[in-house]
């Protein structure tokens, strides 16, 4: 349900799924572990109670920070909240927006119009259930016991049918002289719907339930547990209880979270020697506090599953933001289209014709959704979109149909993201004795024309206009491992990027040649940047993927590789041989799941700039574009 995504640190990149309460620090005992020095042990608790996120300071040294803002305390966090141990952040992700629901189905209950005296009924107000004082030792007993009763049945329940049936399961054996138990859900007397109901030795579809509507009135909207019995005189009409049986006692219980409410559950008997008590009722309305919570749980993952169905069929046609648009209604998928302003991507695998030539179909196939595979994440987790995939190449946006701000930036990180993933994905190909794979990638940001293009029976969303076609030939001038810009898109960027200027592009139906940089490594927070060069030590191939905010780096390696035997030379094609001196060790780190078989190690380097690659001024590029081969 939710996520952190490390932004920054020895582990930037890595996605962590949460799916319990964790401890976050340096140590290796931790559930999370964050490699970073000014991060205390034991540092951070993370809170998770099945629905929802919070985060609070373990008593570190130098404290929690949500969104730059020091903790007190322990504070819920929302997707998109940035978390903040020693210097490591991690951004807090969640696909889905949960809420609550009605269940629905086919009714077995009937409503009786006429209105009932209430007087003589005994009341419970449901917010002083807690304080309510215990008669007795053993009464108190008996009260641990039924919950501990309800609390088991209600374990390991997520599904919302399950949830209610087990409810009223778990109330017959709490009360053994109740003959049924309903319950129904919703928020007044007129829109409650029947979820389940119990009858003790018969199945529940063969009685029709009539319920008072004064009764669920009362109830809903005063909040409180209600005791209906034939010693209290005003509570049945000659005998006959609200229902079409003759009950002699009745307990009707708000089901309540907090201040919401989901329904009601009525437990009753025919038997006039075992009338529940006003005891019965405290112990009815205290468990119904923990039914209710169980059922807003399964609730939300019922919605969790609805939404997620309804998204992912709409994103087989439709970009994800799109889809949120349309879901939300905000957007029409009519035919049509309006201009933004966004940054496009296009990119491609070098030589694939080539390659597929050499390959049976199912071995293309297989390379290509390992290639996506790797790929799409990298865009998606820097909210990206991807417009579409024609053969092996890929055509992703950002800030369209709305900007959050950060449309370049995230482009740009996706794009050196997307070259840092292919390395390790190639080091698991040559593992396996399979043949690499290089893609080249162009960024452009522009003026587009977005929406459905198409025929009523046949839509797609897509985007047109001049900057995606020079985001398209911009790429396609691109070699192995390059990610070029356009001059607008480092205008936006500023000294966040480091780049070498490329010399002028003469693109194909462009009267003037293109204002182009090659992508080498851009600042994310501070001191700390994410890179992608790759270099060689002798006969060896590397990467440098990151520099961290203490001036040292990670580098990705092969295992047989002593990086510190030899200098690092540049081997990317628009700045090679540069030598950026020898390394030194630091530690080797945890490897990521997309590092393939290649080892991770934290270096440093007497030149923390990279022989000025890592400079706010471009350097300039000795290459020329012919001796340049994709």
């Amino acid at each position: 349900m939710f996520e952190l995504v490390f932004l920054t640190g020895a582990r930037a990149g890595e996605v962590v799924p949460v799916t319990r309460t964790m401890l976050a620090g340096r140590s290796p005992e931790c559930q999370l572990e964050v490699p970073d020095p000014n991060a205390s042990r034991k540092h951070t608790q993370i809170i998770f109670d099945g629905t929802s996120l919070s985060i609070g300071d373990n008593g570190s040294a130098n404290g929690t920070y949500i969104n730059d803002q020091r903790l007190a305390a322990a504070i819920p966090v929302k997707h998109g909240d940035v978390l903040r141990i020693g210097e490591t952040r991690l951004r807090v992700q969640r696909q889905n927006r949960p809420g609550a629901i009605n269940i629905s189905g086919s009714s077995v209950f009937g409503f009786r119009e006429q209105e009932q005296d209430l007087s003589h009924s005994v009341v419970l107000d449901m917010s002083g259930i807690a304080a309510a004082p215990v008669a007795s030792a053993a009464d108190l007993q008996m009260r641990l016991e039924a919950i501990m009763e309800v609390s088991i049945a209600l374990e390991k329940i997520d599904k919302l049918e399950e949830v209610c049936r087990s409810i009223l399961d778990a109330l017959l054996k709490v009360f053994p002289q109740a003959e049924r138990a309903f319950l129904m859900t919703g928020t007044t007397a007129t829109a409650l719907s029947p979820a389940a109901v119990r009858l003790r030795g018969k199945e529940s579809s063969l009685d029709t339930l009539v319920i008072s509507t004064s009764i669920c009135r009362k109830v809903l909207e005063s909040r409180s547990a209600l005791l209906f019995s034939d010693q209290n005189p005003g509570d049945f009409d000659q005998g006959m209880s609200i229902v079409s049986l003759k009950l002699r006692s009745a307990m009707t219980v708000p089901m309540l979270v907090g201040d919401e409410v989901l329904g009601l559950l009525q437990i009753d008997t025919t038997d006039a020697a075992r009338s529940f008590t006003k005891d019965d009722l405290a112990l009815a309305a205290a468990a119904s506090r923990m039914a209710a919570i169980a059922l807003k749980n399964a609730e939300q993952l019922r919605k969790i599953e609805l939404e997620t169905g309804h998204r992912n069929n709409l994103m087989r046609f439709v970009p994800g933001p799109v889809a949120d648009q349309v879901l939300s209604g905000s957007l029409d998928i009519g035919l049509g289209g309006k201009t933004y302003q966004g940054t496009i991507l296009f990119s491609d695998i070098i030589g694939f014709t080539r390659l597929s030539e050499s390959m049976s179909p199912s071995e293309v196939v297989r390379l290509m959704n390992e290639y996506f595979d790797r790929m799409v994440p990298c865009i998606e987790r820097d909210g990206g979109s991807v417009d579409k995939f024609i053969g092996d190449a890929i055509m992703a946006f950002w800030g369209i149909p709305f900007d959050r701000g950060d449309a370049v930036g995230g482009a740009v990180r996706a794009a050196i993201n997307m070259q840092n993933a292919l390395v390790g994905l190639n080091s698991q190909l040559a593992a396996d004795g399979r043949p690499a794979v290089q893609t080249g990638i162009g960024i452009n940001t522009g003026a587009v024309v977005a929406g459905n293009i198409g025929v009523g029976t046949r839509m797609e969303y897509t985007l047109l206009g001049d900057a995606v076609n020079t985001a398209s030939r911009i790429e396609h001038a691109a070699v192995r491992g390059q990610v070029l810009i356009s001059g607008a898109t480092r205008a936006l960027l500023g000294d966040q990027a480091n780049v070498v200027a490329m010399p002028p592009l003469k693109a194909k139906n462009k009267a003037e040649p293109l204002e182009v940089y090659s992508l080498r490594a851009l600042v994310v927070a501070g001191q700390e940047s994410v890179i992608s060069l790759p270099v060689r030590m002798g006969d060896h191939e590397a990467a440098i993927v990151r520099r961290l905010s203490d001036g040292s780096f990670i580098i990705l390696h092969p295992q047989d590789c002593d990086i510190c035997a030899a200098p690092l030379i540049s081997d990317a094609p628009e700045w090679c041989g540069t030598d950026l001196g020898t390394a030194a060790m630091v530690s080797v780190i945890p490897p990521q799941a997309a590092d393939g078989v290649l080892i991770r190690s934290q270096i440093t380097l007497v030149d923390v700039r990279l022989a000025g690659l890592l400079g706010a001024d471009a350097l300039p590029c000795t290459c020329t574009w012919d001796t340049l081969i994709r």
